[in-house]
Protein backbone atom coordinates (compact mmCIF):
# COMPACT_ATOMS: atom_id res chain seq x y z
CA UNK A 1 0.00 0.00 0.00
CA UNK A 2 1.20 3.53 -0.79
CA UNK A 3 0.75 6.42 1.67
CA UNK A 4 1.60 10.12 1.74
CA UNK A 5 2.59 12.18 4.77
CA UNK A 6 2.27 15.96 4.26
CA UNK A 7 3.13 18.55 6.91
CA UNK A 8 3.55 22.29 7.37
CA UNK A 9 4.47 24.06 10.59
CA UNK A 10 1.91 26.85 10.53
CA UNK A 11 -1.76 27.02 9.63
CA UNK A 12 -3.50 27.00 6.24
CA UNK A 13 -3.61 30.78 6.17
CA UNK A 14 0.18 31.02 5.96
CA UNK A 15 1.14 27.76 4.24
CA UNK A 16 -0.65 25.13 2.18
CA UNK A 17 -0.02 21.49 1.46
CA UNK A 18 -0.90 21.54 -2.25
CA UNK A 19 2.65 20.94 -3.51
CA UNK A 20 3.06 18.00 -1.16
CA UNK A 21 -0.35 16.56 -2.09
CA UNK A 22 0.55 16.86 -5.78
CA UNK A 23 3.74 14.90 -5.05
CA UNK A 24 1.59 12.09 -3.65
CA UNK A 25 -0.80 12.21 -6.59
CA UNK A 26 2.13 11.98 -9.04
CA UNK A 27 3.14 8.74 -7.33
CA UNK A 28 -0.38 7.30 -7.44
CA UNK A 29 -1.25 7.72 -3.75
CA UNK A 30 -5.03 7.70 -3.22
CA UNK A 31 -6.64 10.62 -1.40
CA UNK A 32 -7.83 8.39 1.45
CA UNK A 33 -4.20 7.32 2.05
CA UNK A 34 -2.93 10.89 2.48
CA UNK A 35 -2.16 11.98 6.04
CA UNK A 36 -1.96 15.78 6.44
CA UNK A 37 -1.31 18.03 9.40
CA UNK A 38 -0.09 21.44 10.55
CA UNK A 39 2.47 20.93 13.29
CA UNK A 40 6.16 21.60 13.95
CA UNK A 41 8.59 19.14 12.38
CA UNK A 42 10.60 19.19 15.61
CA UNK A 43 7.85 17.35 17.51
CA UNK A 44 8.16 13.58 17.78
CA UNK A 45 4.50 13.06 18.67
CA UNK A 46 2.13 14.09 15.90
CA UNK A 47 -1.46 12.78 15.62
CA UNK A 48 -1.51 12.14 11.85
CA UNK A 49 2.03 10.77 11.62
CA UNK A 50 1.35 8.49 14.58
CA UNK A 51 -1.90 7.32 12.94
CA UNK A 52 -0.06 6.57 9.69
CA UNK A 53 2.72 4.66 11.45
CA UNK A 54 0.15 2.59 13.35
CA UNK A 55 -1.34 1.17 10.12
CA UNK A 56 1.65 0.62 7.81
CA UNK A 57 2.51 -3.00 7.08
CA UNK A 58 5.50 -4.84 5.66
CA UNK A 59 6.15 -3.87 2.03
CA UNK A 60 4.26 -0.54 2.24
CA UNK A 61 5.71 2.71 0.89
CA UNK A 62 5.42 6.11 2.62
CA UNK A 63 5.90 9.13 0.35
CA UNK A 64 6.96 12.54 1.64
CA UNK A 65 7.97 15.42 -0.64
CA UNK A 66 11.23 15.98 1.31
CA UNK A 67 12.97 14.86 4.48
CA UNK A 68 12.17 18.15 6.29
CA UNK A 69 8.44 17.54 5.76
CA UNK A 70 8.82 14.21 7.58
CA UNK A 71 10.90 15.59 10.45
CA UNK A 72 13.37 18.31 11.36
CA UNK A 73 14.93 16.35 14.18
CA UNK A 74 17.98 14.12 13.67
CA UNK A 75 17.04 11.94 16.65
CA UNK A 76 13.44 11.53 15.46
CA UNK A 77 14.54 10.75 11.92
CA UNK A 78 16.86 7.97 13.09
CA UNK A 79 14.03 6.49 15.18
CA UNK A 80 11.79 6.56 12.08
CA UNK A 81 14.47 4.70 10.10
CA UNK A 82 14.69 2.07 12.86
CA UNK A 83 10.90 1.77 12.75
CA UNK A 84 11.04 1.36 8.95
CA UNK A 85 13.67 -1.38 9.30
CA UNK A 86 11.52 -3.26 11.82
CA UNK A 87 8.39 -2.93 9.68
CA UNK A 88 10.30 -3.53 6.41
CA UNK A 89 8.77 -0.51 4.66
CA UNK A 90 10.13 2.05 2.20
CA UNK A 91 10.33 5.84 2.54
CA UNK A 92 10.39 7.97 -0.61
CA UNK A 93 11.59 11.44 0.42
CA UNK A 94 11.44 13.55 -2.71
CA UNK A 95 14.01 12.05 -5.08
CA UNK A 96 15.62 10.06 -2.28
CA UNK A 97 14.51 6.45 -1.68
CA UNK A 98 15.16 4.72 1.64
CA UNK A 99 14.26 1.08 1.11
CA UNK A 100 14.26 -0.59 4.52
CA UNK A 101 12.81 -3.81 3.15
CA UNK A 102 16.41 -5.01 2.78
CA UNK A 103 19.78 -4.07 4.27
CA UNK A 104 20.82 -0.41 4.18
CA UNK A 105 24.40 0.12 3.01
CA UNK A 106 26.88 2.11 5.12
CA UNK A 107 26.90 4.80 2.41
CA UNK A 108 23.09 5.09 2.51
CA UNK A 109 23.10 5.37 6.31
CA UNK A 110 25.75 8.09 6.10
CA UNK A 111 23.67 10.02 3.55
CA UNK A 112 20.62 9.72 5.80
CA UNK A 113 22.53 11.16 8.75
CA UNK A 114 23.73 14.10 6.67
CA UNK A 115 20.27 14.85 5.24
CA UNK A 116 18.56 14.71 8.62
CA UNK A 117 21.30 16.88 10.18
CA UNK A 118 20.77 19.52 7.46
CA UNK A 119 17.00 19.48 8.12
CA UNK A 120 17.58 20.05 11.85
CA UNK A 121 20.14 22.83 11.28
CA UNK A 122 17.70 24.56 8.88
CA UNK A 123 15.01 24.50 11.58
CA UNK A 124 17.41 26.00 14.13
CA UNK A 125 18.35 28.75 11.65
CA UNK A 126 14.67 29.55 11.01
CA UNK A 127 13.96 29.76 14.76
CA UNK A 128 17.01 31.99 15.27
CA UNK A 129 15.98 34.27 12.39
CA UNK A 130 12.39 34.59 13.66
CA UNK A 131 13.58 35.38 17.18
CA UNK A 132 16.00 38.03 15.88
CA UNK A 133 13.20 39.58 13.79
CA UNK A 134 10.81 39.68 16.76
CA UNK A 135 13.50 41.21 18.99
CA UNK A 136 14.23 43.89 16.36
CA UNK A 137 10.52 44.68 16.03
CA UNK A 138 10.09 44.93 19.81
CA UNK A 139 13.10 47.27 20.06
CA UNK A 140 11.27 49.60 17.65
CA UNK A 141 8.03 49.37 19.64
CA UNK A 142 6.29 47.00 17.21
CA UNK A 143 4.70 43.68 18.09
CA UNK A 144 5.12 40.81 15.62
CA UNK A 145 2.36 38.59 14.29
CA UNK A 146 -0.12 38.34 11.45
CA UNK A 147 -2.30 41.37 10.66
CA UNK A 148 -6.02 41.00 11.31
CA UNK A 149 -7.86 38.92 8.70
CA UNK A 150 -10.15 41.13 6.57
CA UNK A 151 -12.23 40.66 3.40
CA UNK A 152 -9.46 42.26 1.37
CA UNK A 153 -6.80 39.94 2.81
CA UNK A 154 -8.99 36.89 2.15
CA UNK A 155 -9.56 37.90 -1.48
CA UNK A 156 -5.86 38.70 -2.00
CA UNK A 157 -4.75 35.36 -0.54
CA UNK A 158 -7.34 33.29 -2.39
CA UNK A 159 -9.05 34.99 -5.35
CA UNK A 160 -11.34 31.96 -5.83
CA UNK A 161 -13.13 32.85 -2.58
CA UNK A 162 -14.77 35.93 -4.14
CA UNK A 163 -16.18 33.91 -7.04
CA UNK A 164 -17.41 30.95 -5.00
CA UNK A 165 -18.71 33.12 -2.14
CA UNK A 166 -21.23 34.63 -4.58
CA UNK A 167 -22.28 31.14 -5.70
CA UNK A 168 -22.60 30.10 -2.05
CA UNK A 169 -24.78 33.02 -0.95
CA UNK A 170 -26.98 32.49 -4.04
CA UNK A 171 -27.42 28.82 -2.98
CA UNK A 172 -25.84 27.42 -6.16
CA UNK A 173 -23.27 25.50 -4.10
CA UNK A 174 -23.30 24.27 -0.50
CA UNK A 175 -20.72 24.90 2.21
CA UNK A 176 -18.75 21.69 1.57
CA UNK A 177 -18.51 22.52 -2.16
CA UNK A 178 -17.46 26.08 -1.31
CA UNK A 179 -14.55 24.75 0.79
CA UNK A 180 -13.55 22.18 -1.81
CA UNK A 181 -13.57 24.67 -4.70
CA UNK A 182 -11.58 27.21 -2.67
CA UNK A 183 -9.20 24.44 -1.51
CA UNK A 184 -9.60 25.31 2.16
CA UNK A 185 -10.55 23.32 5.26
CA UNK A 186 -14.00 23.58 6.82
CA UNK A 187 -12.57 25.45 9.81
CA UNK A 188 -11.02 28.03 7.48
CA UNK A 189 -14.30 28.14 5.53
CA UNK A 190 -16.29 28.96 8.68
CA UNK A 191 -13.75 31.68 9.60
CA UNK A 192 -13.88 33.19 6.10
CA UNK A 193 -17.68 33.18 5.96
CA UNK A 194 -17.94 34.85 9.37
CA UNK A 195 -15.77 37.70 8.09
CA UNK A 196 -17.37 37.88 4.63
CA UNK A 197 -20.90 37.94 6.07
CA UNK A 198 -19.95 40.48 8.74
Amino acid sequence: MDYLYARCSTNEERQNLLRQIKFGEQHGVKLENMFKEYISGSKDKRPELDRLLSIVKEGDTVYCSSIDRLTRSLKHFMSLIEFAKEKKIKFVLGDFEVDCRGTLSALMQGQLLMLSMVAEVMRLMIVESVNEGLAAARSEGRIGGQPKLTKERIYNKNPDVAKYFIEFIEYRINFVEFCRLCQISRNTGYRYLKILNG
